[in-house]
């Protein structure tokens, strides 16, 4: 499994927009529980959703497996993550629909066959027997980092006026700026296996002969995340992005890192990261960004940015 905490500067940006009430263009935000020296307070702070960051993840792979000539869908190929959803998706993907449970697993084995984004990301057959297969990459909020009494975070609503023949239009974009906190992982040793139970089936072969390039190509897309590349409205709101911190595990057990919510999250991260070993008597390794000067620990393998880590992951 590969999983990270990272911490991003992000300033002015309008990444994330939810909803327009009349002229104004709202920043999502989210509650947030923050303890403080006089006890726990709940904030509505500014937030970009794990869902914006799995759609600019699953567009990258889209682009990397086009690239290397690897299976990818109708509606995947049109950036539409509906993932095979009805009946009326599979028939335009030509993908012939269970007939009963025990086609379960020919159908997840099939579906796998003819898009790598179902396959890494997963996808839900609402039908009758319905079939769903896990993502296998994971992203949370992303959130401003909770630090002691405060939270290093604004929103702030920018005047704007549309000219046209017929006069002006006023409109308000809100805009964010904080030290966001991202975490995510990536279970690489299910890609391209089946989760649904039942004897081997056809194609499974050929899902096994493209398993080293899938994981491959669904390293190479955490690159276009890791490196800002995700979120909206950036024709004319491209935020000023710095990636501060991070730490990226790699281990053959569960395990996540510290959120990066303290100056000390990723020596903790090593502290956990060691216990955890001796517990699951299995092995981990993990990598370090630091830009920030935050507590390392010991143990880890530093390297000096995102090009550098996805290298390292490839390696592993």
């Amino acid at each position: 499994m590969i999983s990270g905490s990272f911490r991003f500067l992000i300033n002015t940006e309008s990444l994330n927009g939810v909803e327009t009430v009349g002229n104004l263009s709202r920043h999502r935000t989210a509650p947030v529980v923050l303890k403080t020296s006089v006890g726990y307070l709940v904030r509505y702070v500014p937030a970009i959703s794990g869902e914006s960051l799995a759609h600019a993840y699953q567009v990258a792979l889209v682009d990397l497996a086009k690239k290397e000539k690897l299976p990818v869908g109708v509606f995947s190929s049109r950036y539409d993550f509906i993932k095979f959803s009805t009946d009326e998706v599979l028939k335009e993907e030509k993908i012939e629909q269970p007939k009963k449970p025990e086609n379960a697993r020919k159908f997840e084995v099939d579906v796998m066959l003819h898009d790598v984004v179902a396959d890494v990301g997963g996808f839900m057959y609402a039908g009758n027997p319905p079939v769903r297969r896990t993502s296998r990459v994971k992203f949370g909020y992303m959130i401003p980092a909770l630090i002691g009494d405060d939270i290093p975070a604004q929103l702030e609503a920018q005047f704007h006026v549309r000219s046209s023949q017929s006069g002006q239009m006023i409109y308000n974009v809100e805009v964010s700026s904080a030290l966001y906190v991202m975490s995510f992982s990536l279970d690489e040793d299910l890609i391209a296996v089946p989760s649904t139970e039942g004897e081997k089936v056809k194609g499974e072969e050929e899902l096994e002969k493209e398993r080293q390039l899938r994981v491959k190509v669904a390293i190479q897309a955490l690159y276009s995340v890791l490196t800002g590349n995700f979120g909206g409205k950036k024709s004319r709101f491209l935020p000023s992005m710095k990636l501060m911190s991070g730490v990226v595990t790699v281990t053959d057990f569960p395990f996540v890192p510290e959120p990066g919510h303290s100056n000390d999250y990723v020596k903790t991260t090593m502290q956990r990261l060691s216990k955890a070993q001796g517990i699951f008597n299995g092995k981990g390794k993990a990598y370090v960004i630091n830009n920030e000067g935050v507590e390392e620990g010991e143990g880890a393998v530093k390297v000096s940015n995102v090009e550098e880590l996805v290298e390292k992951l490839m390696g592993k």
